[in-house]
């Protein structure tokens, strides 16, 4: 915090507002080490006194967090959703995220410290009692809804904190986030898969994770579909899984009615096996979400270790700048997948 554009310190602020040269830094900065009351009343002096902080001193000062790897300057939060504890190390995608969330906080000079709400140790109440208790004012929040279900509350006063959400957005408050592009990785996909030949490209994707994604995926595929003539549309199948037996039932079906030459789908690796689909005999296959672990399937992976590491930069910008609190209006960043070439596809020419 050096000199301002219009000539005031910050040891000139403090010494207006009656507090030390710290607290001033602290509280412009929203670091939680000072009372909300007292935070407000410096912003707002500072904002009357026209302080403004030296924006070369304060890219100096994130070079000094980034290159200082052994001094860990403060802690972020990073929050999972949902009714099912320990996402991160259930699900591939998510360990993926958590994991460039990681590295980007780290590289930054902050630590990552990772709650569950569904964790049965932490009341809904008492998680944002242990952020504040260790001064957690940055919070990335893992936004899943539990499928079939109304959308998971947060039990957070958003007041409180800088937060971001990946995975999907909250919109009740509106916060910034950072997400995967689903809209332009399934038009990468269908892009692909036309290239190879494939024109009668069926869509198999489970109904609440659309509605979760704001249905940029069925958007997409549909939006390509207009571009066709109406005998050679497919309907989209929802591949939610209720009774398993049904689905599968409904899925042979589907094939048999439509008779799609490529199949796009989320994870459905149970079905397939259950009706001895083969791939890429008897159609070609491309997966949304590939994973490391998915080895051989072709399809899109979704960068998302960008995509953490894109929730931590906004979470710190905003502590930087002392913007604590949902925002008026909120920002995102999208991030780009890449095609992942696989034995499940195959030129048709």
């Amino acid at each position: 915090m050096g000199r301002s554009n219009a000539g005031i310190t910050v040891r000139e602020l403090a010494k207006l507002a009656g507090v030390s040269r710290q607290t001033v830094s602290d509280a412009l900065r929203g670091t939680g080490r000072v009372a909300d009351a007292t935070r407000k009343r410096i912003r707002e002096l500072a904002e009357a006194s026209g302080y403004a902080s030296d924006p070369l001193i304060s890219a100096g000062l994130a070079q000094m967090r980034r290159k200082g790897s052994q001094r860990i300057k403060a802690v972020l939060g990073y929050v999972e959703t949902g009714s099912t504890p320990d996402l991160t190390e259930k699900h591939e995608s998510y360990r993926r995220l958590y994991e460039g969330a990681k590295e980007r906080a780290e590289s930054q000079g902050y630590r990552l410290a990772r709650f569950s709400i569904a964790d049965q140790k932490i009341s809904h109440k008492g998680l944002e009692s242990i952020l504040l208790a260790r001064s957690i004012r940055g919070v990335v929040i893992l936004y899943v809804e539990d499928w079939g279900t109304d959308p998971v509350s947060v039990p957070l006063d958003f007041n409180q904190f800088a937060a971001v959400t990946i995975g999907a957005r909250l919109r009740t408050p509106a916060l910034h986030f950072a997400l995967a592009d689903e809209f332009a990785n399934t038009q990468l996909c269908i892009q692909h898969l036309t290239d190879l030949g494939y024109r009668r490209i069926g869509l198999a994707l489970p109904s609440p994770l659309d509605r979760l994604i704001e249905n940029r995926i069925s958007f997409a595929y549909n939006g390509w579909q207009q571009s066709k003539p109406a005998r050679e549309r497919l309907p989209v199948f929802d591949n939610q899984v209720i009774q398993f037996e049904d689905t599968a039932k409904a899925y042979r079906n589907w094939i048999d009615r439509w008779k799609p030459d490529a199949i796009m789908t989320f994870p459905q690796g149970r079905l397939n096996r259950h009706l001895g689909l083969r791939f890429p005999e008897q159609a070609g296959f491309a997966h949304l979400d590939c994973n490391p672990s998915n080895s051989g399937i072709a399809g899109i992976d979704q960068n998302h270790e960008a995509t953490g590491a894109a929730a931590v930069d906004i979470v710190a910008r905003h502590l930087a700048l002392g913007e604590i609190g949902p925002p008026a209006t909120a920002h995102g960043t999208l991030i780009e997948g890449r095609w992942v070439a696989g034995a499940t596809v195959e030129d048709q020419s």
